[in-house]
Formats: structure tokens, C-alpha cells, sequence
């Protein structure tokens, strides 16, 4: 009988734990269903900018009046590609200026302007310009030489007056740079690598009036960006001959000498997003992952007890808030039905956590397959621009606007019976492939998408993007860096956007530890490493920096896209003025001839960062920075 009783009390235990269990199971998904973490920045509705005046920005050419010139020549090679660049900052940075191409004949009255920028190289074919604008210049103007020019008889004569006291004949490679302490915000390292050098500095020699801010990282240390005086004017120039988008920062950087001050709106976000992540995790063995863990690690183990937990673990130290990208398939099948092939309870630990952690989702796709037709706009060429192993990059392409539009909304269901409470906002493209139509196909099946987050530099196939909002009222919100394993290009571009727009945007893969061509070979615990060192130097270079999921960047971005701002002298110091202000905005600006009070800030916020550059927040539409002393 007592045997029998204790049976019976020891199946009534086994049940017990078991309703216990299914209890807790049943609470943790009933509480992940509706677990929703509240944004600290929300989209605004686009009505809100509906009378938004950008027309000031955008309509530089027929502009009657400016305080910067910026003059280029269309049938110089090196000026057609430093223009495309120039434009864009100052567009971005609200710059008040009126564009002379020298090809149109139009008659340049200097006088009117108080900064001038020569973007061309040809001196000897100008030289009648440059002699006007020396004159202008030594007569109390601000002239910017951000081009490095052709050697000869007219720029050995200005070399004189721009600081430069001995000049090599032969062009020099310049194969990184050094930047000052407390110029630009650097995370303390001061050499920065150029990827791809060429000769295409001068060898100069400055007189010792000169204020030097960057120099070759090598032994001859020959002056990159330094400014004088002139007489009564002022001179900034850039000897580095690099006009790719990866040095924006710079050139934003030597503008912002030419004046009192200098202000621009920024973004203030730094973003990661995990593209296609959650996804249907792979159960078999891989070598990249047994070389580092063992045989006993097959391939779910590891995503499930060591790559996870080392990105919560980087999140918790960093303030990273992912924005993980839900992807329903990893197969390529583009033609219907669209059926779910995968569990959906595999995803709920991953986006529990990911949410739990303060983590945003997003929507990648169907599977992995880009949203294009066979007929869709994009470039064949562009494949020869890139790497070889992204050569081979094989699209299946979708038969119709319907079909992908279809496989978006299957993704959709898939992704509410993970969780019930879900908005997904942000848009990462597989492979940052877009086209026009599957943009189409992106609004028509996903209403509530108000970001794309692309590439900002785009190749291939890849569509570029820039930190703006559509004709449509998309936000777009390009990713800076990508992957685990940082090349020089990527840390000069991360360098030069943290510079220009305040923002830090990275993406990576959960696949890129299984491929090769990502650094899979090093190793997942060298590329975490990688990762890490990389939030060390966003941590330093920028610590107060905003941490946010994809749909804050939008946000972010959205306000610094409407944003501009004026500034008057004051009593005190400078009163300045916010076009479009809705409820922050956010400023860098430098302070050259003086310095500020910063806790006597009226209406928002400032900042110090670095040297005489600070970070403004505004508050209110009208601001006042009092002078020190």
C-alpha cells in the first residue's frame, strides 16, 4: 500500500512540474505577444512638413543671393567628381551658396560673397579668376581650396599667399592621414589609412603663420588641411586629391573654419540592424564553427548559446539597441504559393530577447531573394564594379509587382504569429537591392513601412542612398559600415559620416560567420573581437551619441533632414533660428573666433566634443549661446 502511495505521489509530482512548466511556457509567449517596448523618438506623420520650405536648399543655381561661391568647371575631370560630393554637404550642411559652372559664361562678381570656394584644378586656365580672388581674399574674404590643382606658373605664384613656402614638382601618394588632437572627432586614433592611395598630394611646405589640422601618416608628415591668414583675409585649403563620398567629413570639417562660427544639423543616432535576422537557423555542422568550438558544436547550438549571447552581451556594455530584420525562408524560390516552411516557435526566443533588450524588428522578406523584375532598371555594367566574389551574385527575379508584393504579405503573416503586437517600420533590402518596382511592392504589402535602411554607398547592384527623406515620404536611413570584419575603407568612412552627420549606421548578417567572403575563415570569436573594437572607437570618438533602433534613426533622420538654421548677432553672443523646428533638433557647430558659455544656453542644450566643436541640442525654435568672458 505505501508503495503504491508513493508511485501515486511521485506521478503527482511529475504533473505538478509539468503544469508548472507549461504555465511559465505559456506566460513567457503570452507575455513576448504583446510586448512592445516604446519608442524614445517617434516618426512624425509626414503632414507635419507638408509646408516645409526646402526650396532654399535645393535651388542653389538661381539664387540672387548667397554668402558662399562656389565655383567649378564641368569639363574638368576632378571637378565633375569633387562637385557631386560638394553639393551633397552642402546641401546637408543648409549651406547658403550660389554654384557658377565656368563653362556657362556667366560673369562672377566676387564682391557679394563672404566665403568662396574654387572647386577646379585647371589654374593656368583661370588664372584671371584666381588673381581676382587673392585680391578679394587679402581685401578681408574667406576662400576655400578644397581641390589639389594642376602645378605651374599661376599656382607657384598664389602658393605664396595661401601659406605655402616650398613646393615639390612631382605629386605624392598619400597613403593615410594624421589628424590633430581635438580637430575632429577621431576615438583616439590620430592615423586614419586611405585604402587605395595614389599620388595626388602636393609636397609642400608651410610658412610657420599656418594652423596645420592634418598630415600625412608617414615620416614626411606634409601638410593636408591647414588655414592662414592673408593680409586681412583667410585662407583654408585640402592638399589630398580624394573626392570619394568616404571624405565627406573632411571636407565638411575645413568648411567649418571659414567663418565666426559654423553650424549644421546632424542626426545624432548611432543604429545596428541584424539583416535577415531572426531566420530559419541551419541544424548541421560547419567548419568555420567546429575549427573554433569543437565538433560537439553543430550549427543552431552555436547561434542559439554563443553568437546571440555574445551580441546581447555587446549590447549591454554598448547601449546597442538591434534592429533585427525578420526573414521568413533562406531558400531563393520567387514564384507562388507562398507557404511558411519554417516553425515560427524557433523565432520567439530571438525576438523575446531582442525586444527584452530594447531591440526594434524589422522586415527583411520572404527569403533572400531582392525585390526586382527581369525588366527592372538596373544596371548590368555596375556588376564590373564589384568584388569578384560578389560577381557571381545570382538574382531570381520575381515575375511581377503582385508575386513580390504576395511574398511580402506572407512575411507579414508569418511574423504575426511570432508576435500578435508588432509595427514593423524599417526596411532592410537583401543584398541592398532595390528597384523602383519593388518599392511598389514594399508600400503596397507593407503600409506601415516608413524607413528603407540601404547602403550609403552603393555598388553593383546596390542602390545608394543619402540620409533623407523621398518625394514619397520614405525615410531613408543608409548603413555606413557593414560586416564583421573592418577594412580601412570602412574605418574612414565611419571616421568621415561621425564627422559630417553625427551618425554611426551598421549592419551585419547572422550568415556572415559562415561565409568566407565576410572573414568567416578568422574565426567567430576574432570577429567579435572586431566588433567590439568598433564600438570602442564609437564609444570614444562620440560618447554622448544617441544609441537607437531603426525606426528612431528614422525618426532622427527625419528631423534633420527639415531642420535649418540661421544665426544673428546678440548683446551677449549669437542668437540662432530653426526652420521646420518640430520638438528637438540637432546642431554641430564650431566656434572660431570665440568660445562659449555653454551652461548659460537658452533653449536647448551645448555640448563640448572636442577642440571648438560642440554638439547643440534645441529645444525650442529660437536659441541663444552667450560668449564667455
Amino acid at each position: 500500500m505505501e508503495k503504491r502511495r508513493g508511485k501515486y505521489v511521485s506521478v503527482i509530482l511529475i504533473l505538478a512540474v509539468f503544469l508548472l512548466l507549461t504555465v511559465a511556457l505559456l506566460g513567457q509567449y503570452g507575455w513576448m505577444r504583446n510586448l512592445s517596448v516604446k519608442s524614445e523618438l517617434n516618426i512624425l506623420d509626414n503632414s507635419v512638413f507638408d509646408n516645409a520650405d526646402l526650396s532654399g536648399v535645393k535651388d542653389r543655381e538661381t539664387a540672387e543671393s548667397a554668402g558662399c561661391l562656389y565655383v567649378w568647371d564641368s569639363e574638368d575631370e576632378n571637378s565633375n567628381v569633387f562637385h557631386e560630393q560638394i553639393t551633397q554637404i552642402f546641401q546637408d550642411m543648409k549651406v547658403d551658396y550660389r554654384e557658377i559652372d565656368l563653362r556657362d559664361g556667366s560673369v562672377i562678381e566676387l564682391e557679394q560673397y563672404d566665403i568662396i570656394v574654387l572647386g577646379f584644378t585647371n589654374y593656368q586656365e583661370n588664372s584671371e579668376l584666381l588673381l581676382a580672388a587673392v585680391d578679394w581674399m587679402e581685401a578681408g574674404g574667406s576662400l576655400f581650396l578644397p581641390q589639389v590643382p594642376e602645378g605651374g606658373s599661376v599656382y607657384d605664384w598664389m602658393s605664396s599667399h595661401i601659406g605655402v613656402m616650398n613646393m615639390g614638382k612631382t605629386y605624392y601618394s598619400v597613403s593615410g592621414i594624421r589628424i590633430e588632437e581635438d580637430f575632429m572627432l577621431t576615438g583616439g586614433a590620430s592615423d586614419y589609412k586611405i585604402m587605395y592611395p595614389f599620388e595626388s598630394a602636393l609636397p609642400v611646405e608651410l610658412n610657420e603663420n599656418c594652423s596645420v589640422y592634418i598630415v600625412t601618416a608617414d615620416e614626411r608628415e606634409i601638410p593636408v588641411l591647414w588655414e592662414t591668414q592673408a593680409e586681412k583675409g583667410h585662407v583654408v585649403a585640402v592638399n589630398l586629391g580624394h573626392y570619394e563620398k568616404s571624405y565627406r567629413g573632411i571636407y565638411a570639417m575645413a568648411y567649418s573654419l571659414l567663418s565666426e562660427y559654423c553650424v549644421w544639423p546632424v542626426v545624432n543616432s548611432a543604429s545596428f540592424y541584424l539583416d535577415g535576422f531572426p531566420f530559419p537557423l541551419p541544424s548541421d555542422k560547419n567548419g568555420y564553427i567546429t575549427d573554433a568550438y569543437g565538433e560537439g558544436m553543430d550549427t543552431y547550438s552555436f547561434y542559439v548559446r554563443e553568437w546571440w549571447n555574445d551580441l546581447l552581451s555587446l549590447a549591454g556594455k554598448y547601449g546597442i539597441r538591434y534592429t533585427g530584420t525578420i526573414v521568413e525562408n533562406n531558400d531563393d524560390e520567387v514564384e507562388p504559393p507562398y507557404e511558411e516552411k519554417n516553425s515560427a516557435n524557433r523565432y520567439q526566443y530571438f525576438i523575446s530577447s531582442m525586444l527584452e533588450a530594447g531591440g526594434e524588428a524589422g522586415m527583411y522578406g520572404y527569403n533572400q531573394q531582392p525585390l526586382c523584375l527581369e525588366t527592372s532598371s538596373l544596371d548590368p555594367a555596375e556588376l564590373e564594379k564589384l568584388p569578384d566574389y560578389e560577381k557571381d551574385l545570382k538574382l531570381n527575379y520575381w515575375n511581377s509587382v503582385q508575386d513580390m508584393a504576395d511574398g511580402l504579405r506572407e512575411a507579414v503573416r508569418f511574423c504575426q504569429t511570432i508576435t500578435e503586437d508588432i509595427t514593423l517600420q524599417v526596411y532592410t533590402p537583401p543584398s541592398g537591392i532595390l528597384s523602383e518596382e519593388g518599392k511598389r511592392a514594399v508600400k503596397e504589402a507593407l503600409p506601415d513601412i516608413r524607413s528603407i535602411a540601404g547602403s550609403y554607398f552603393g555598388q553593383g547592384y546596390a542602390a545608394e542612398q543619402e540620409y533623407e527623406v523621398d518625394e514619397n515620404g520614405m525615410i531613408l536611413t543608409p548603413r555606413i559600415t557593414s560586416g564583421c570584419n573592418f577594412d580601412e575603407s570602412m574605418k574612414m568612412s565611419a571616421l568621415s559620416e561621425l564627422n559630417m552627420h553625427y551618425v554611426a549606421s551598421h549592419a551585419m548578417s547572422p550568415l556572415d560567420v559562415l561565409n568566407p567572403d565576410a572573414g568567416a575563415e578568422l574565426g567567430w570569436p576574432a570577429l567579435y573581437e572586431t566588433l567590439e573594437n568598433y564600438e570602442k572607437w564609437l564609444e570614444g570618438a562620440a560618447g554622448n551619441i544617441r544609441k537607437h533602433t531603426g525606426s528612431e534613426a528614422a525618426a532622427a533622420v527625419q528631423r534633420f533632414y527639415y531642420a535649418a538654421i540661421d544665426g544673428k548677432p546678440a548683446e551677449s553672443g549669437t542668437d540662432f533660428y530653426i526652420d521646420n523646428f518640430q520638438d528637438e533638433a540637432w546642431f554641430l557647430i564650431r566656434f572660431n573666433k570665440w568660445e562659449p558659455e555653454a551652461d548659460k544656453t537658452e533653449g536647448g542644450e551645448l555640448f563640448h566634443l572636442t577642440g571648438n566643436l560642440y554638439l547643440l541640442k534645441a529645444e525650442a525654435e529660437s536659441i541663444s549661446v552667450v560668449k564667455k568672458g
